[in-house]
């Protein structure tokens, strides 16, 4: 069975990439969710082994989701183009990939996190 991934994006393009990338890889994607609200939706409905994260979501960050999948205890991977210490505090700790992360740190990083790698 393959492994459940979210994935939490603004740009619709960029989260249609990302999840085009994680399904190649033989992951299957939950999402994009393009919001808070919906991917708390998602994962009040589903389950999934690990997420992939933008923090910056148009008005919004993405903390409440990295705060849920924390008390779930679901490792969650942060991509975003602002610097580590510009993430509000329930990013630290996660692993962090710069955008725009080439598909083959993506990849290794998610299977590294879901022990794949």
């Amino acid at each position: 069975m393959a492994r459940r991934v979210l994935v939490v994006e603004d740009d619709a393009l960029l989260g249609l990439d990302i999840a085009q990338q994680l399904t190649a890889a033989g992951l299957d994607v939950v999402g994009p969710a393009v919001s808070v609200a919906k991917a708390l939706d998602i994962l009040a409905r589903t389950s999934c082994d690990m997420a992939v994260l933008d923090v910056n979501l148009g008005k919004e960050t993405a903390e409440r989701v990295a705060l849920e999948l924390r008390a779930q205890g679901t490792p969650f991977i942060v991509m975003s183009g602002y610097s580590r210490d510009q993430h509000p505090p329930a990013f630290h700790g996660a692993p962090l990939l710069s955008k725009p992360a080439r598909p083959e740190d993506l990849i290794g990083s998610v299977m590294k996190l879901l022990g794949k790698g």
